[in-house]
């Protein structure tokens, strides 16, 4: 005889929890923006045929011999080019297709991690050579192309751009002590001007939010949106850190190599970083984590240049550990 006002209660509980469900997605993610036109012609499709045409394995190159090495160069001469053909152009993801079609994205993007081994392929192969200033430049090729691979894309992609741009930057850092002063400046050039032209976080979390949009209206259920919002959150978050990182990263792999020419001309290490502008910076290096001015601390002959990292916390030149996630500082030789 009660339980029917019960039933009604808890009826409209849960009405009352699904409409502010649906309020918090639609407060959190607010409209969706509208889509970026695509340039024309499109570098990305240039990256799509130069994937497509990529043959042989490429994951095991660093065991290659020298004329191995240059036969996988040579049978991928077409996509090397299509892939170089494409930075020269604007870059941008047709979001829309994507979205229709995930799983032609998913083998796209996994193209792109392809034609980046190549790359660094290539650069190993000048390195054993003895052309360290050719490698440096093929390296910068694939942190430019991890930077365009993003522009248009979602958190997924710009996750692929990062990988990229981390597979380049790697072999970059452990040229730094073979380049001259000449060579360091011409790669400070190159660091500096992708810095300044970089797909920022904000476009990332834009598109994304077009991508989210979409899914929702593919599962019309509130409680599952739910879910979704709570997951981004926390995918956003740990794509934020992945981002920061690289960025401060490739802007110490910069800092070092003005620092080590500054010291070439002067015999010292600057007293403070402004001293390297605008002479051997355009601007003082700034860490991504914290929006301030890299760490940086002259020891003598020497000196110390860090990002405190997603701790946020200056550890006196601690370097963090990925393996066992140790809190630290981060430089530009980090694993």
């Amino acid at each position: 005889m009660f339980a029917r006002p019960r039933t009604w209660l808890l009826a409209l509980a849960l009405l009352a929890g699904l409409a502010l469900v649906v309020a918090m997605v639609v407060v959190t993610l607010g409209r969706p923006p509208a889509p970026t036109p695509l340039p024309s012609p499109n570098g990305y499709d240039d990256f799509l045929k130069a994937g497509a045409a990529v043959s042989a394995n490429i994951g095991d190159y660093y065991t290659l011999s020298n004329d191995a090495l240059r036969d996988l160069i040579s049978t991928n001469a077409e996509s090397l080019r299509l892939l170089r053909l494409g930075l020269t152009r604007q870059c941008a993801l047709s979001a829309d297709a994507a979205m229709t079609n995930t799983a032609s994205m998913m083998n796209d993007l996994a193209n792109m991690k392809r034609l980046v081994l190549l790359l660094i392929a290539e650069g190993r192969l000048r390195e054993l050579d003895n052309q360290p200033v050719e490698a440096a430049h093929i390296y910068l090729d694939a942190i430019h192309f991890g930077n365009e691979i993003s522009r248009g894309g979602f958190m997924i992609t710009r996750l692929v751009g990062i990988a990229c741009e981390a597979i380049g930057r790697v072999p970059l850092s452990r040229l730094v002590p073979k380049l001259t002063p000449a060579e360091a400046r011409r790669v400070i050039a190159e660091l500096e001007k992708m810095d300044n032209t970089r797909i920022t976080w904000d476009e990332v979390s834009r598109n994304e939010k077009r991508y989210f949009y979409h899914a929702l209206r593919q599962y019309p259920n509130p409680l599952l949106w739910a879910q979704s919002l709570w997951n981004l959150r926390a995918a956003r978050q740990r794509g934020a850190e992945k981002n920061n990182r690289i960025i401060a990263l490739e802007r110490l792999v910069a800092g070092e190599l003005a620092l080590r020419c500054y010291y070439s001309d002067h015999a010292c290490a600057p007293a403070r970083l402004e001293d390297l502008v605008p002479g051997y910076l355009s601007k003082v290096p700034l860490d991504s984590y914290t929006g301030r001015p890299m760490i940086y601390r002259p020891q003598g002959t020497n000196w110390l240049l860090y990002s405190v990292g997603p701790d946020l916390v200056d550890n006196g030149g601690r370097p963090g550990r990925t393996a066992d996630s140790r809190p630290g500082d981060v430089f530009y030789n980090a694993p």
